[in-house]
């Protein structure tokens, strides 16, 4: 999205030092691997095309190329700030997985994706990863599974707008869930109901990543207008056992926007619950978001 964003302001700002032939040469092959329908307005049809349109192109995939490349150690930076599963051997990670499917027994109800992610989750511990599996599928079994939009309970909290998923990935292309925490008001809510919204947009999210190579997402709470009435700690409890228990590693980071001085007493009960996973939560100014999502996106 960036290095789109960077590329039409580049043809806006276009002939400020018209680029030899060569350059446009030297350009194309770069053009051809990032931008195939400007490589093709950039080559040559006949003795009579237009030199304007030639530096033209030349010069917006000189910026696109540039620009790209200064985006990469930004999208590693905030690549590494998050959860990320240790990378194991695939033949591996499929004797892991079928020793762990023997260890669950006959009637095993968990997916084949659940059964790999548990087993990495564990470093390939098989004991491990089934006692903790078993956890997650007794957890889904109390009403957690098979959550849809239609479901009441989510359709109601839906209605309200408390959270959502964004429509466009973050800028390494991980689904994005926000939650605008004002709109929760502890002596009002329906828990439950907030639990089961919860799910269904982890659920929601996990399947987005189906086809693509990443496996996490980016949560962001909006907390502008945040005050004492928002401040739900059992709601916080399930999400921090959300995150470590029933999705480990699946959210790779957490962003607070504008948490207002209210909100310090709230951090300083679930920061020691999140232990040394707190540093993978990020206050965060609003303009400071467009570094995770695009600047369309605030």
């Amino acid at each position: 999205m960036l290095a789109k964003t960077f590329s039409v302001r580049a043809e806006a700002s276009l002939c400020v030092a018209a680029p030899s032939v060569t350059c446009n040469r030297l350009v194309r092959p770069i053009l051809r691997r990032s931008a195939p329908a400007l490589a093709s307005s950039c080559a040559p049809r006949s003795r009579t095309f237009l030199r304007t349109r030639q530096v033209c192109s030349a010069r917006t995939v000189v910026t696109y190329a540039t620009a790209t490349q200064e985006l990469e150690p930004h999208l590693q930076k905030i690549k590494e700030q998050g959860f990320q599963l240790k990378e194991f051997d695939p033949d591996e990670v499929k004797q892991a997985v079928v020793q762990l499917e023997a260890a669950m027994g006959e009637g095993c109800k968990a997916t084949e994706m659940e059964l790999k992610w548990f087993a990495r989750d564990r470093s390939l511990d098989i004991e491990s990863a089934k006692e903790k599996l078993n956890q997650y599928l007794d957890w889904r079994a109390e009403g957690f599974s098979g959550l849809t939009a239609e479901d009441p309970a989510v359709a109601s909290e839906i209605a309200l707008g408390k959270a959502y998923l964004l429509a466009t990935p973050d800028v390494l292309g991980r689904p994005v869930v926000v939650v605008k925490a004002p709109l929760q008001i502890t002596a009002t809510r329906d828990l439950e109901a907030t639990k089961k919204l919860c799910v269904w947009l982890m659920d929601s999210a996990l399947d987005q990543l189906e086809g693509t190579p990443h496996e996490s997402i980016l949560c962001i709470f909006d907390l502008r207008g945040f005050g004492t009435k928002n401040a739900d700690i059992a709601f916080l409890k399930f999400f921090i056992d959300v995150m470590f228990k029933y999705y480990p590693k699946r959210i790779a980071n957490v962003l607070l926007v504008e948490p207002p001085f209210v909100f310090k007493p709230v951090w300083v009960v679930i920061k020691p619950l999140l232990g040394r996973y707190s540093s993978l939560v990020r206050f965060s100014k609003t303009q400071e978001l467009k570094e995770y999502i695009g600047q369309e996106n605030l």
